[in-house]
């Protein structure tokens, strides 16, 4: 008999993600899987972290990445549910909010948060729904901060966007003791993101505003966080966030963009830290900009690997503690598996 999975592939309905570095070509001859869905091809390192703990620990499942539509995952977690290879398995861009409604249990953040970025399931096919990105987030620049001989108690963190990515982020940081300030185009979504945090931590530690006060609050900011996610769009990857990222995407619209990009750079402080948690072949516009200027600048990379020693350990902890294995372990395996 064909198990559900097989047929999913079969069908097309997902597909082995190519972009991936190391990612399986197939799922047959895996005991177990572990199974993240994204909803348009990128070069993950999900994949080539999770396999490679597997490999050292001698554990016989296999991490393949697939791409499918997020309006398909009523179909696809049906199918998973139905497969007893799956363990479980990340959510990315498009993943995030969708599965949601389809899962039989939230833990509280990710309820509090309305995303999840790993999904478990128990053997009678039961779904949980988990979020480690905000905390992914939160260690990956912690450690910045540490480095500089301090931490995110105090700062202030500029978080541009208010979706499935910055949400978490923005609850994570405050929970570390940063204040934080959501901006974003649709000034209502930056409000329904800081009422989340808010109601999560229990205590008003965000606020929000429309994009139009990036002169504002840049220059007080210590660090900036852009977690604008759509599906990849080359063209559009050229803007800055800080600018006005208009369509059509035109050569003028992109150098208008990067201009006013690097002047609200230049006015923000000498010691700013800057990311974009986008993961793209080469560095974000915002993130080029940043570096050029001397700031300490970083993409998605960290971010991805910090939330996936945490995903990971949430999967599978409880049965790894049992043969004394530690999530430091993990920790050391993926941090070199991402280099």
């Amino acid at each position: 008999m064909t198990e559900p999975i097989t047929k999913l592939l079969a069908s097309g309905i997902i597909k082995i993600a190519e972009r991936p570095p190391q990612n399986p070509s197939g799922v047959a001859g895996a005991p177990f899987l572990t199974i993240p869905l994204i909803a348009s091809d990128y070069e993950a390192l999900t994949p080539a972290m999770w396999n490679a703990v597997y490999r050292a620990f001698g554990m016989p499942d296999r991490n393949v990445m697939v791409v499918a539509d997020p309006e398909k995952t009523s179909t696809i977690l049906d199918a998973f549910r139905g497969d007893a290879r799956y363990r479980g398995g990340g959510c990315g861009v498009g993943f995030k909010g969708a599965v949601i409604l389809h899962l039989d249990e939230l833990t509280p953040l990710a309820r509090a948060m309305g995303a999840v970025n790993i999904v478990k399931n128990a053997p009678a096919g039961h779904l949980t729904g988990d979020n480690t990105d905000g905390e992914g987030f939160a260690r990956a620049i912690e450690q910045r901060f540490l480095a500089r001989d301090t931490s995110l108690q105090g700062k202030h963190i500029l978080i541009l966007g208010a979706g499935e990515t910055a949400v978490p982020i923005g609850a994570a940081v405050a929970r570390h003791g940063a204040e934080v300030t959501f901006l974003n185009r649709t000034e209502s979504k930056a409000e329904a993101a800081v009422e989340a945090v808010n109601q999560y931590l229990g205590y008003r530690a965000a606020i929000a505003g429309g994009r139009h006060l990036i002169p504002t609050f840049l220059p007080t900011a210590d660090a900036v966080v852009a977690a604008i996610f759509d599906r990849e769009d080359p063209a559009a990857d050229a803007y800055s966030p800080l600018g006005e990222m208009a369509r059509p995407v035109t050569a003028e619209a992109v150098a208008q963009n990067l201009a006013a990009s690097m002047a609200l750079l230049k006015s923000a402080k000498t010691d700013l830290i800057v990311t974009d948690v986008r993961l793209r072949r080469e560095p974000p516009a915002l993130v080029a900009q940043a570096s050029a200027l001397g700031l300490e600048a970083f993409d998605g990379k960290p971010m991805v690997v910090e939330q996936a020693i945490e995903a990971f350990w949430w999967l599978h902890g409880e049965m790894l503690e049992r043969t004394g294995r530690t999530k430091a372990e993990v920790a050391t395996i993926m941090r070199e598996a991402a280099r």
